[in-house]
């Protein structure tokens, strides 16, 4: 269904049928949108139209504000989660504003009697939810850490998994603050690069740094062996080798250890905090600007040809580096028509 055209000294009749028709189109729009936007965020499509993160993605290439992309990645995140009501929205039983009802409740459990409340009126599925919610004492407005996407694994590359076991009331304390995060902007999603950003920070305020000072050198370095051409870096479960995306950004940006003879750097250092200053210590990929964990990246690979000049060397943050060095360069053009 199209909204109605516009038309103005219309009688009040018409001017009332007109409305409603337009209100009815806009939910089926909303409707349609959350489906394309959940297919979007389930398959991880936004990597290969060259962002970081669904939140960049929602912010940079869908134009969202911040709070409508909270609703967007709420509803989808739940979709995933609650198949019935997934699939329900699909065939069209269920439109937009009835599904943003029942997934702030709902459970795989519950979902098929929500999905029986939400045939009657939307009045009485509204004081329902209400009524839950003050039972539950759930606070409507907090919304949930984005689960980290399925890692992305080369050949050899065996993640390391790291646990931590949370009390409820420590779950609870954790949401909250991601949720306050994300509302700033430029928070990473993956659990693994939020939790390095924190320790980072924390490192930073014990060490003192001053407000508002860039710090020459990253909080921490690395040791990556190279050996038959295969780069591993020490792990509390043993030497474990590098994937191609991290691979790819160690032969980007690496000071690199002969033995016996001198060190030497893939980027020759002025030129690095040259090229750091000119994009203001900030990650220079569409709707991320994070500050920490930074690398230069070369447009144009050396292998093929690049150079260290200026115009081939950007400002990147270690997720959006990884982000480029997974696509095998495929983002390459999109990068650079951001930058």
């Amino acid at each position: 269904m199209l909204p109605a055209t516009f038309a103005p000294n219309q009688s009040p009749a018409k001017v009332h049928s007109s409305l409603r028709q337009s209100l009815k189109a806009m939910e089926q729009a909303h409707h349609g949108a959350v489906l394309w936007f959940a297919e979007v965020m389930r398959r991880h499509l936004y990597r290969d139209l060259g962002y970081s993160s669904i939140n960049q993605y929602a912010l940079k290439g869908l134009g969202f504000s911040t709070s409508r992309t909270g609703d967007f990645v709420r509803l989808a995140r739940k979709l995933d989660d609650l198949p019935a009501v997934r699939e329900a929205m699909t065939k069209g039983e269920l439109g937009y504003t009835k599904a943003r009802e029942i997934v702030s409740v709902a459970t795989p459990e519950t979902q098929e009697a929500w999905l029986e409340t939400a045939k009657g009126p939307r009045r009485e599925l509204v004081r329902q939810v209400k009524r839950v919610k003050r039972a539950a004492r759930v606070d409507p407005g907090q919304v949930e850490l984005l689960p980290a996407g399925p890692t992305v694994v080369a050949p050899r590359e065996i993640p390391v998994r790291f646990q931590v076991d949370l009390t409820p009331e420590q779950e609870a304390r954790r949401a909250a603050l991601v949720e306050r995060l994300h509302k700033t902007g430029g928070v990473p999603n993956d659990k693994g690069e939020l939790m390095l950003v924190a320790l980072a920070a924390l490192l930073e305020s014990r060490e003192k740094t001053p407000r508002g000072v860039i710090a020459d050198r990253p909080p921490v370095q690395i040791h990556v062996h190279e050996k038959d051409g295969r780069l591993t870096v020490p792990t509390h479960a043993g030497n474990r080798d590098l994937g191609r995306a991290d691979t790819g950004r160690v032969k980007c940006d690496a000071a690199v250890c002969h033995h016996g003879g001198r060190n030497t750097t893939t980027i020759p250092p002025r030129r690095r905090r040259e090229v750091l200053a000119r994009d203001g210590h900030r990650c220079r990929a569409p709707g991320c600007g994070r500050t920490r964990f930074l690398e230069v990246h070369h447009l144009v690979p050396r292998a093929h040809g690049g150079s260290n000049q200026p115009e081939n060397l950007v400002t990147l943050c270690g997720a959006c580096h990884r982000l480029w060095h997974e696509g095998g360069g495929r983002s390459s053009k999109l990068l650079k028509s951001r930058l």
